[in-house]
């Protein structure tokens, strides 16, 4: 990922004072949690908070896909009703999806402010790949901030480099890294 100085710094300086909550959904590895923390905090130069565990998500499965409905996770974040957070991004380890596609790695709901990312299909292992954590870490940050970044306003990108240039597949993830391109930075100065 580089250090801090090498970086993209998303936040405009009216986002200094606000907060952005991280909720696991179900039992997420502490590690990952304070990491996404910390890389978050570094690129939205915002204050991240971990929030309390919301239960795991059995009320959004599908038992005949075998996967869960995002949208029914991002209702229950939503109705977890924190206050004094501009933004909450949950965090899940199941395999999400919504109706119009087979999976989804994250996905977010721009006016109520709220986001959720799954790390299943982020790890190697799913592909029967084997394991890579440093991968895995960068691929969390990646889906993170770009989910994020639809809670700020962004659309998706047509340039493949561009951080939110839509994920169809693990490469399109590993192509596109974690930076917003020129034109979404600007996009998000507003």
């Amino acid at each position: 990922m580089g250090n801090a100085a090498t970086k993209t710094n998303y936040a405009s300086s009216t986002s200094m004072r606000k907060k952005v909550c991280i909720i696991p959904i179900g039992t997420i590895d502490k590690e990952i949690l304070h990491y996404t923390q910390k890389e978050l905090e570094d690129r939205f130069n915002v204050k991240i908070d971990i929030g309390r565990q919301l239960e795991d998500p059995t009320y959004a499965y599908h038992k005949h896909k075998k996967q869960y409905h995002s949208k029914k996770i991002l209702k229950r974040i939503h109705k977890s009703r924190l206050t004094g957070y501009d933004r909450i991004l949950g965090i899940a380890d199941v395999d999400l999806y919504v109706l119009e596609r087979t999976f989804v790695f994250g996905e977010a709901e721009i006016k109520k402010k709220v986001a959720v990312i799954s790390l299943t299909r982020l790890r190697q292992e799913f592909y029967d790949l084997p394991e890579d954590f440093t991968l895995f870490r960068k691929r969390i940050i990646i889906e993170a901030v770009h989910e994020l970044g639809h809670t700020y306003g962004l659309r998706h990108c047509t340039n493949n480099k561009c951080v939110m240039f839509l994920s169809n597949t693990i490469s399109d993830t590993d192509h596109k890294g974690a930076d917003l391109c020129s034109n979404c930075r600007k996009n998000h100065g507003r």
